[in-house]
């Protein structure tokens, strides 16, 4: 098995979820009220996913 190539799939996964997160970010910008916990709400549990990716990634590319 190899675990950079593995490492490499995780990590270019988080970077994608960072940018779904910089972009609901933006929108917080324009949301009306109803729209703010909503948005909150899903950077909250996209930004767990990008910590557990990140960390496996990191993890997997030690592996030796």
């Amino acid at each position: 098995m190899n675990y950079s190539a593995w490492a490499e799939e995780y990590l270019e996964e988080a970077a994608q979820i960072r940018q779904k997160i910089t972009a609901l970010r933006q929108s917080l910008k324009s949301a009306d009220v109803w729209d703010l916990n909503e948005i909150n709400r899903r950077i909250g549990v996209l930004y767990t996913m990008y910590l557990e990716l990140r960390e496996t990634g990191n993890l997997l590319s030690r592996h030796p």
